[in-house]
This record gives C-alpha cells, structure tokens and sequence, in this order.
C-alpha cells in the first residue's frame, strides 16, 4: 500500500514539473498553448513581452512581444488555478539581422534580399527605393 501511495505522490510531482516547463517563442512570433480546462481569467505577467489571445475558454495563442521572461496565469470560473507557466521570449533566428544604432532598432529578413520588417504594433516599413 505504501508503494502505491508513493508512485501516486512521484506521478504527481512528476505533472507538476511537466505544467512548470518553459514556453519558449521567438518575437514577433505566435504559439498555440492547449488548455487543460476552461479559463475563465488569462493573466501576463508583463504584457510587454508576451500577449495572449484566447480563440475559445480551452485554447490560447501566445505571441512574444519583447525579449524576455513573463509568467501566464490562467483561473477557471471557480477561481482555480488551471495553467501556470512561464514564456521566454528569444530571438527569431530565421535569416534575420537586427541593426541598433543609437536608440533606434531596425530589423531586417534576409531571404532571399535583405529588407525591413515591421515590429509588433508597427505598419510595415516603406520599401527600399532601388536605383
């Protein structure tokens, strides 16, 4: 009996590890996170690195909006804690280079030619004038 107590407690150490695990998204980028119930509340951490849509109570995407680390926090209608994780927000690494210079940030796609992209609340950059 105390062996099947203990597999219970580990199986659900286990679960509670697997829920914990990082979301990783690249900026600019989207996610689909399937809910294990229906979220009555969605709550970022820090709604300037990542966002979260819900398309239906069981299905959220989750954009990456700024480099870095946030948490979500999802509650049923209960008031229960039904998802709690953490997104990181890293680079996207498809063909793409990101220029500073000064305050100002401009990033560009290279593929094939490398042009400017729009950021997250931004309207697509004007295209380049080719002599």
């Amino acid at each position: 009996m105390k062996r099947l107590a203990l597999c219970a407690v580990l199986a659900g150490f286990a679960a509670g590890t697997a829920a914990a695990e990082d979301l990783s998204v690249a900026k600019d980028q989207s996610k689909v996170v399937k809910l294990t119930g229906a979220a009555s509340t969605v709550v970022v951490g820090n709604p300037a690195i990542a966002d979260v849509t819900m398309q239906d109570a069981n299905t959220a995407f989750v954009t990456g909006k700024g480099y870095g680390t946030t948490n979500v926090i999802a509650m049923d209608g209960d008031g229960r804690q039904i998802a709690s994780f953490r997104i990181v927000v890293t680079a996207n690494s498809d063909r793409s280079v990101t220029l500073f210079r000064g305050g100002q940030q401009t990033t560009l796609s290279c593929a094939p030619r490398c042009e400017a992209v729009a950021s997250s609340g931004q309207s697509a950059p004007a295209p380049a004038a080719t002599p």
